[in-house]
Formats: structure tokens, C-alpha cells, sequence
């Protein structure tokens, strides 16, 4: 496994240099993520948040990761055929001369641990691997379409009705009463105790680095493994359970295992054995029932 290595010599203004320039190689072409040590561009995009929050994190990183950060700032930033060279400045808000002296500081600092005569190896564990992964969205449609054929899903902005055919075995929780908080604390403490409670479920119930899908409806689809999240010490949920402003969706592969989050009735239908054992006796605790579909 490739050493991580320490990085604190880098300063906050450096470091921001690398994050951004991370963040510009997301849309790179092929030959730039293979130059990145990725097999194409859709492994790069996958991997530009993880790649992202390492560097302003401030943590430790691999060499590999270090050279990729480097040389993918440097092509974003000098390249115009594989990088946005004319628009760096207006897509970062770091001027050219500043990029060119800010950049040279970190070759210089990094140039050993990207070349590998310094070993500057940290007795940290290894980088724990990310726990959402975004699904293209040209294989959006492979999730999407069977869950509108199977759920009968009908979406629209209507509180009196469920938006989806609730399978057997389901329990609808009725999220109302964290809706109704007196307070922004009390809703913001009512909507985490949710997904906290709805990870310990899946994490207690599937096998390590199991993958579910997360659909958010207009918004981006995800893969998403539940024990890596809970491992993260501050963990980032991209899509989350509850369901605060759109229908959040989790899924096992097959579809018949999973929740449903309905904005607008305040709900959630949690489905699929043993997801309703394990999960439904935690809300409902503190929760009314909304419907019970056994």
C-alpha cells in the first residue's frame, strides 16, 4: 500500500491552490485521467471530492494522491489543450502571477515526495475510502426506470397521498413532529437523529463495504456504503434520509430493501425485511406511524 505521507508544510493558501485545481481537472478528457493514473475520466470524476477534501483537510496523503493533486493543478493551470488555461483565473480568482509563485512554492516543497526521495511516511492508518460514489448520468436511467415501474412512483407536490405503491412488508413513519419544531435546532437535531438512526440500521443489518443506491430526484444519483460513512469522523451525508426539500431514495440492488422520504406528506416508508425490524422500532420510539403495510 502506497505510505502516506506528511503534507503540514503546506500552508492554507497552498493548499487551497491544490484543492482547486483538483476540483478543474472534474472535467477533464481521457488523457488526463490516465496521466492521473486513472483508467478514464469517469474514474477521475469519481474520485475528485475524495481527492478534494484531503487536500484541504490539512491530513496526511499517499504519494500517488500527492503527485495526482500536482500535476493535475499544473495542467489546469498551464494547459490549454488538456487543462482551462485561459480560465483559470476567472474559474479560481487566482491571478497568473500569483498561481506561478504560489505554485513553484509547493514544487518546491512537495518535489521530493512526488519524485520519491522523500519519505516523509506518517504512522497514520490509511485513508479511510469514500463512502458516496456519483453515478453517471448516462446509466441514470438504469435505476430510475425500474424503481418508476416497480413503485409506480408519482411525483408531485401533494401532502394528501403516498407517491409510491408501499410494498409488503413497509412501515410509513410520520416525520411531522420534527417538521413542526419550535426551534431551527430542535428540526436540525430531529432530521440528523433520522440518518443516525437509519445508518446504525443498515450498518447493524448489512455485511461490511455492501453498496446501496441513494436516488434524489432531479439531483444526482449515488452508490453509497453505509460502514464507511459511519467510520468517518465527520461524516458527509450527499444525499440524505430525511427528507428535507426533495424524495430521497435508498435502495439495495434489487429494490426490495430500502426507504423512501416524502417531503411533502412527511414521511418515510421504511421497506423490505430486515430493514423494517431493525430500523422501524428506533423512530418509532419517538415517532407516530403513519400507515403500516404488513
Amino acid at each position: 500500500m502506497d505510505a502516506q505521507v506528511d503534507l503540514t508544510g503546506l500552508n492554507l493558501v497552498e493548499r487551497e491552490l491544490l484543492r482547486l485545481g483538483v476540483m478543474q481537472s472534474g472535467g477533464s478528457k481521457d488523457e488526463v485521467a490516465r496521466l492521473l493514473e486513472f483508467d478514464d475520466r469517469s474514474a477521475l470524476r469519481a474520485d475528485v471530492d475524495r481527492l478534494a477534501g484531503l487536500v484541504a483537510s490539512g491530513g496526511p496523503m499517499s504519494r500517488r494522491d500527492c503527485r495526482r493533486v500536482l500535476l493535475a493543478t499544473e495542467l489546469a493551470f498551464a494547459s490549454e489543450t488538456l487543462g482551462c488555461s485561459r480560465d483559470w483565473s476567472a474559474d479560481t480568482g487566482f491571478a497568473d502571477r500569483d498561481t506561478i509563485a504560489v505554485l513553484r512554492t509547493i514544487q518546491e516543497k512537495i518535489a521530493g515526495i512526488v519524485h520519491g526521495s522523500d519519505d516523509r511516511a506518517t504512522d497514520v492508518a490509511p485513508q479511510l475510502q469514500p463512502a458516496w460514489s456519483p453515478i453517471s448520468m448516462d446509466a441514470d436511467d438504469e435505476y430510475w426506470t425500474p424503481f418508476h415501474r416497480r413503485f409506480d412512483f408519482r411525483p408531485g407536490m401533494h401532502s394528501g397521498r403516498p407517491a409510491i405503491a408501499e410494498p409488503v412488508p413497509s412501515v410509513t413513519v410520520d416525520l411531522g413532529p420534527i417538521f413542526a419544531a419550535r426551534s431551527h435546532p430542535e428540526f436540525a437535531a430531529g432530521a440528523r437523529a433520522v440518518n443516525s438512526l437509519t445508518l446504525l440500521a443498515l450498518v447493524r443489518m448489512f455485511e461490511p463495504d455492501t453498496s446501496l443506491v441513494v436516488l434524489d430526484w432531479q439531483h444526482q444519483t449515488h452508490r453509497f456504503w453505509p460502514d464507511r460513512l459511519a467510520c468517518q469522523p465527520d461524516p458527509q451525508w450527499q444525499t440524505e434520509v430525511f427528507p428535507n426539500g426533495d424524495y430521497y431514495i435508498f435502495l439495495t440492488e434489487d429494490m426490495s430493501t430500502g426507504t423512501f422520504g416524502h417531503p411533502w406528506e412527511q414521511t418515510l416508508c421504511v421497506f423490505g425485511e430486515p430493514l423494517v425490524s431493525a430500523l422501524v422500532p428506533l423512530l418509532t420510539s419517538w415517532l407516530p406511524i403513519k400507515r403500516t403495510n404488513r
